[in-house]
């Protein structure tokens, strides 16, 4: 299921300059997972580094 989550928030991401930014600024996996969760997205640091 995080995987799918994943993909959603990363398609969310492309449409989003703002959030864009955000990802851009992000120091680590971790941080682009409390970005995620701000957004309802659910998934872990471990499945950011499996899929990309």
């Amino acid at each position: 299921m995080s995987l799918e989550q994943l993909k959603a928030f990363l398609e969310k991401v492309k449409a989003d300059t703002s959030l864009q930014e955000r990802i851009k600024l992000a120091k680590s996996p971790e941080d682009v997972v409390t970005i995620a969760e701000e957004h309802g997205h659910k998934f872990t640091a471990d499945k950011i580094t499996e899929f990309c």
